[in-house]
């Protein structure tokens, strides 16, 4: 990497600031997918903010040390990288992820460094599921991982090349993937332990850490895997967006919409009724979410929770 005080970052968005791209970001097509918007604001501007430089350089910083740990990657990278960073929110959860390009090899890769207890757990999980994951062929290969004294955790990881999954119902190979998955034997920090069925899971299986290469199916970002109810995953992906993004919580459509696949999904395990597992995920993921204590998640969650309650 190049010395910090020579280098000139753009920020993205101009008002949160949460992403940081190098001067010459713009030669490597990889960081133009490190964002991915959904809505359609955001999908504007981010369109604005790639193509017009004049419109970038009023978003910029020629001291990114104040804001990015550039000294501390800087040891674990070539020295021909330049590195995009994602500052994530602050908190108890703040992690950096950090997408970066060997310049002459034109190699791609992708880190996580978090500082707080919080965080570093998350990424020690990650690091100690990839390990056992690597013969899966839709799992990023673990390269590094760090846990320095308790001071701080870092995750380096090849990059998986696709693209991100549009919002569409769960299809044949989504369940071909939670299949694979559910019979992985894995140690895991991330137990739940239920008088119901349990198996391994992804654990945040959502469209935005699932990509599409041709016919396969990738998944990333596994911080959150671990031994889980059944179904958790499916549900995952069913309610998660619909909640974040669509702000939508009418859960009889969301079901109705879905449950051709729900009932695939439960018939391979067979299981006929799949309500009690509707009702222990709607439970699980209330109570992780106000351990959490994020609000936007809370209330949804505690609405899902009523709901299967009297179904």
């Amino acid at each position: 990497m190049e010395e910090s005080h020579k280098m000139k970052y753009y920020y993205f968005n101009p008002f949160s600031k949460h992403f940081y791209f190098p001067e010459e970001f713009y030669k490597y097509p990889v960081f133009a997918t490190f964002y991915e918007p959904y809505k359609l604001s955001a999908k504007l501007l981010w369109k604005v903010w790639l193509t017009s430089s004049l419109f970038r350089n009023l978003f910029s910083t020629n001291k990114p040390e104040k804001f990015l740990p550039l000294g501390l990657i800087k040891q674990y990278v070539t020295p021909n990288s330049i590195v995009a960073f994602n500052i994530g929110k602050g908190g108890a959860e703040q992690k950096f992820s950090i997408l970066g390009v060997d310049t002459k090899t034109n190699i791609s890769f992708f880190i996580k460094y978090a500082t707080t207890k919080h965080a570093c757990d998350n990424i020690c999980n990650e690091g100690k599921v990839l390990k056992q994951l690597s013969h899966l062929e839709f799992v990023p290969k673990l390269d590094l991982y760090v846990n320095e004294n308790e001071e701080f955790a870092l995750l380096k990881t090849s990059v998986l090349h696709g693209a991100k999954v549009k919002p569409q119902p769960i299809n044949d190979k989504m369940l071909d993937i939670l299949y694979e998955l559910s019979i992985q034997k894995v140690q895991s920090n991330k137990n739940y332990d239920s008088d119901l069925q349990t198996c391994f899971a992804h654990g945040d299986f959502c469209s935005w850490n699932i990509l599409i290469d041709g016919e396969k199916i990738l998944l990333f970002d596994w911080e959150m895997a671990g031994k889980y109810p059944l179904g958790y995953d499916i549900f995952s992906y069913i309610f998660q967006f619909e909640f974040l993004v669509n702000e939508n919580v009418e859960f009889d459509q969301i079901l109705k919409e879905n449950s051709i696949a729900i009932g695939k999904y439960f018939n391979r395990f067979a299981i006929e009724d799949w309500k009690p597992y509707l009702q222990c995920f709607a439970n699980l993921l209330y109570e992780i979410e106000s351990e959490r204590k994020d609000m936007n998640q809370i209330k949804p969650y505690l609405q899902l929770k009523e709901f299967a309650a009297k179904i």
